[in-house]
């Protein structure tokens, strides 16, 4: 067939409409992926590629984060390739996808066991970020960021304990859609610590984000709201860059919508505090073996370890407290507002040897500083979306996180859509 178009809502559109066969965009999909391949290395197995589906996804060919469970395959999860696994099932968001249609057609590259803020894997090559090479790629979804923003696909899965979806998003680019915990199944899915854990969906563009949420939730059906959105807006003080803080503030006053800004420091610290002792000790539960043996990775050792010394009180308090400070802090800041917006990354995009571990020039301020306000969204389980604004002084993304109520994930990719696109504008 020509050219691939841009956006995956266009090719729908195109196979919907006689345009093209279902099965001659699946191929080629998969060949401009395969050659994609080659100048960015983060595809782990190719997998055969079976008659198209039915449904709206059909003729889609997606790829995902090596996490999941496929028919007869179990995931390598980033510390080498998957195993084929006679009568194992697909993970339930996978085969959500595929009752909608799509296909897949490649499992991706991830941090090991999806614990690590970057790329870094040495069971692969280092995953190179489309929009810079010098630049870091964020974890653990790194693959799926690097796959989607360097076209091999034009959506991908990852998951997101304690940022894995919204840091490679940031990094990359690209809308990162962290969903509301409990919405989509995890089923079939490697744990990290499963109070945390959420699937969620990686693109170039809000429109395609929308028909993969929509096929992994058919039942959350789309709220159209003709308001113009109040949001309340949190730049905190100390902790993020002049450069991040000014992009902020020069794009902030341009939406259409009412900015009101806030200050959660107050809310923030302790429930930071309460994702860490979650993190921590279920990192350690979910590892506890390897951990005793003294085999685990070392981006599990340095988490678990600690969650080996955790007082289980301390975990049992964090999560005995978490559905009253969720309806707190819904309540503090949602009742007059639809959307928190607060920084992704807190300075501005690293070159990756700077978050590197053991590289000479290895920064781990600038590490902290990718995930520093990612954590207490997991642990209150609230959706967000990571939303590019701006360009740096060095053509790197700025982003943004926008929240919002439990179950509001159209309303934030509505909100997306609003948003004028920063990398990709066709």
């Amino acid at each position: 067939m020509r050219d691939l178009p841009a956006r995956m809502t266009q090719l729908q559109a195109q196979i919907r409409a006689g345009q093209v066969s279902a099965q001659d965009a699946l191929m080629a999909q998969v060949q401009r992926g395969q050659g994609l391949n080659a100048k960015f290395p983060c595809v782990v197995d190719a997998l055969p590629i079976s008659a198209p589906g039915v449904g709206p996804l059909a003729g889609i060919a997606l790829a995902h984060k090596d996490i999941f469970q496929l028919n007869d395959r179990t995931p390598g999860c980033g510390v080498g390739l998957g195993h084929a696994q006679a009568g194992a099932t697909a993970a339930a968001a996978v085969a959500a996808l595929q009752q909608a249609g799509a296909s897949q057609w490649a499992t991706l590259v991830m941090a090991p066991h999806a614990c690590g803020a970057t790329s870094q894997n040495k069971h692969f090559a280092r995953c190179v970020n489309p929009l810079d090479s010098d630049a870091a790629v964020g974890g653990s979804s790194s693959g799926s960021a690097a796959a989607v923003a360097a076209g091999m696909s034009y959506a991908a899965l990852g998951t997101d304990t304690a940022g894995s979806v919204r840091i490679p998003a940031a990094t990359c680019g690209l809308i990162g859609l962290k969903t509301t915990h409990g919405a989509v199944s995890t089923q079939g899915c490697a744990p990290l610590a499963p109070s945390l854990d959420s699937v969620g969906i990686l693109s170039r563009y809000a429109q395609d984000a929308r028909e993969i949420w929509a096929a992994l939730c058919p039942h959350l059906a789309r709220a159209v709201s003709t308001r113009t959105p109040r949001c309340h807006l949190w730049l905190p003080e100390d902790g993020v860059s002049p450069e991040v803080a000014q992009a902020i503030r020069t794009w902030a006053p341009q939406l259409d919508a009412h900015i009101t800004r806030v200050d959660m420091a107050d809310a923030f610290d302790p429930l930071n505090r309460h994702a860490q002792r979650v993190l921590l000790w279920e990192t350690a539960s979910t590892h506890h073996a390897s951990l005793l043996e003294g085999s685990a990775e070392p981006g599990v050792q340095a988490i678990g370890l600690m969650g080996l010394g955790l007082p289980q009180a301390w975990y049992q308090a964090s999560m005995q407290s978490r559905a009253g400070l969720l309806q707190d802090f819904v309540t503090r800041y949602f009742h007059d507002a639809e959307f928190l917006i607060l920084p992704s990354l807190a300075e501005p995009m690293p070159d990756w040897p700077t978050v590197e571990i053991g590289h000479a020039a290895f920064d781990r301020a600038a590490l902290f500083a990718m995930h520093r306000y990612m954590g207490f969204v997991n642990y209150l389980g609230l959706p967000a979306l990571n939303l590019p604004i701006a360009r740096d002084t060095r053509g790197r993304a700025v982003s943004v996180q926008v929240l919002a109520r439990p179950f509001a994930e159209h309303r934030l990719l509505d909100f997306a859509e609003q948003v004028p696109p920063v990398f990709w504008t066709h």
